[in-house]
């Protein structure tokens, strides 16, 4: 019993020099990597397969789903126009900001914490109310100038217009009458339109009213209730959205901290750095175009009515109004308002639509070249192709919005996409410059994996049998299975970005040879 119980004692005494010993420790450290990696590759598997079945399970419910965001988007219709409301008047609340900032915030002593959390408060307050009292003002004075013109032109057409009427019939016939070929021309068109018309009446039109009018007139007059309660629905939801708007411009700062917080919180300190700069560059990018388009298409509008007030054309407040609102709208915006004004001066004198129409194009070209570039800048960044191709595409999928907002947007994807490409570049110690890329051949790597670009030599710019000849000797197993250039080989026909200027010489030189070279076979 005693040496059962010193053997005890001696392996109690020497479990702590075993549980320490290194080759121990590292045998377990090495147990725990492996039941860890068993458990990662175990739960990857199990998160890719919870993956497939709820992707399967949206794929399979889409129409459902679809249904379901509608609905969700409808309900919050409000907070939606809520935030449109509150980012078109942020920059008239931090302009109002400011003025009462040089006004009155210079004054208060920076050690007054109390006097300065009170004045923040006070300051945010008043902007908001100005911010607002400004935006209706704006609303109201345009609905007071555009509704009175609106009733007058249309009581002026229905006065002048059968008048107008029979004036252009008493030329038309005049005309007529003084070609005698083209009355008779004119008279059999009026003869076939005669019978095209009565027979569509007879077949199409009253068939129409029998079966397909008559029969409808409760689904025409729900309809027409429906028309109703959507435009009352639209005016409750901007009612409420403007109740959001003045919640989310008074706790802004409150809802960014969240914002970031979140953001910190579920994303890596690196990944949430580039969430926020983005989001920065995104938010700039947004306010500087749509505020720089109103307040260039709000110049616009006001040199319109002073030009045609100038010049005694019909309804210059209403064309200008319609001139200065659709002037918003991108590259079509100007001839979506051009057409019905041009057409409502027609009416009245065709040598006034005339001398609009020129007027127009000249201030739309001072406005491309001139007013729009010093008022907007490069906040996009974008070429005019992009521009184009981003109102077709947005304006098809969401119409007057996506032609508002879809330039801005395009620009933020289309600066997404430049940077990551520039990274990639980067890592693989490529020039992330366009112009060393205009007339490349071939990128090729010498021993000690410097890059080398071989450009196309002047003559085969020039001549494009010479450059397709120069493509077809490369071959494709020679680009996969290139071999690293010796670093003597680079001096005559390799260059690397910051020896542009080496190789236009050499490719003059190149050039050069070549022509005595064709001098000498053309003798």
């Amino acid at each position: 019993m005693e040496k059962k119980q010193k053997k005890n004692i001696d392996i109690s005494v020497q479990e702590p020099e075993e549980i320490f010993h290194p080759d121990y420790v590292a045998s377990q450290q090495k147990k725990k990597k492996r039941f860890r990696g068993m458990l990662g590759h175990w739960f990857g598997l199990f998160l890719v397969i919870i993956i497939s079945i709820v992707i399967f399970y949206c794929l399979s419910n889409m129409v459902h789903i679809l249904k379901a965001v509608r609905t969700l988007v409808k309900l919050l219709m409000p907070v939606i126009y809520g935030l449109v409301i509150a980012y078109l008047l942020n920059p008239l609340m931090v302009f109002y900001g400011n003025v009462f900032y040089s006004l009155f915030g210079r004054k208060i002593p920076e050690d007054e914490e109390r006097h300065v959390e009170r004045y923040q408060k006070f300051s945010k307050v008043i902007s908001l109310i100005l911010a607002m009292i400004t935006g209706l003002l704006i609303i109201t004075v345009l609905l007071w100038m555009l509704i009175p013109q609106v009733f007058n032109s249309v009581i002026a057409l229905a006065n002048t217009l059968p008048d107008q009427a029979q004036d252009y019939y008493h030329k038309v016939s005049k005309w007529v009458m003084d070609n005698p070929y083209m009355a008779n021309q004119f008279q059999d068109a009026l003869l076939h339109l005669t019978d095209s018309l009565d027979e569509w009446t007879q077949k199409d039109l009253l068939p129409w009213l029998q079966t397909g009018l008559l029969p409808n007139v409760n689904s025409l007059a729900s309809m027409f209730a429906s028309g109703v309660f959507s435009v009352l629905g639209v005016l409750y939801n901007l009612l409420i959205g403007c109740i959001v708007a003045v919640y989310l411009l008074l706790g802004k700062e409150k809802f960014l901290a969240q914002a970031k917080k979140m953001i910190y919180a579920v994303f890596g300190k690196k990944q949430a750095d580039v969430i926020l700069h983005y989001s920065r560059m995104t938010n700039d990018t947004f306010s500087g175009f749509i505020v720089g388009k109103i307040v260039d298409s709000a110049i616009i509008g006001v040199i319109c009515f002073i030009v045609m007030w100038i010049l005694k054309l019909p309804y210059p407040l209403l064309i200008s109004v319609i001139v200065g609102v659709t002037n918003v709208i991108p590259v079509f915006g100007p001839y979506i308002g051009a057409v019905p004004s041009a057409l409502l001066i027609l009416l009245v004198s065709p040598m006034q639509c005339l001398y609009f129409v020129i007027f127009i194009i000249i201030l739309q070209q001072l406005d491309g070249n001139v007013i729009g570039p010093a008022i907007l800048g490069e906040s996009t960044g974008l070429t005019a192709f992009w521009v184009l191709f981003a109102i077709l595409l947005f304006g098809g999928l969401w119409g007057i919005v996506g032609m508002i907002v879809g330039v801005p947007l395009f620009a933020m994807i289309y600066r997404l996409l430049k940077d990551y490409l520039e990274l990639r570049l980067y890592h693989k110690r490529l020039s992330t410059e366009t112009e060393m890329y205009k007339d490349l051949k071939s990128i090729q790597s010498d021993i000690r994996g410097d890059k080398h670009y071989i450009l196309y030599t002047k003559k085969e710019k020039r001549n494009a049998n010479l450059r397709r000849d120069a493509e077809d000797k490369i071959t494709l197993m020679q680009l996969l299975d290139q071999k690293p250039m010796g670093v003597s080989d680079t001096a005559g026909e390799q260059q690397k970005p910051e020896d542009a200027a080496g190789q236009d010489s050499q490719n003059a030189s190149e050039e050069t040879a070549d022509d005595v070279t064709d001098e000498q076979e053309n003798k």
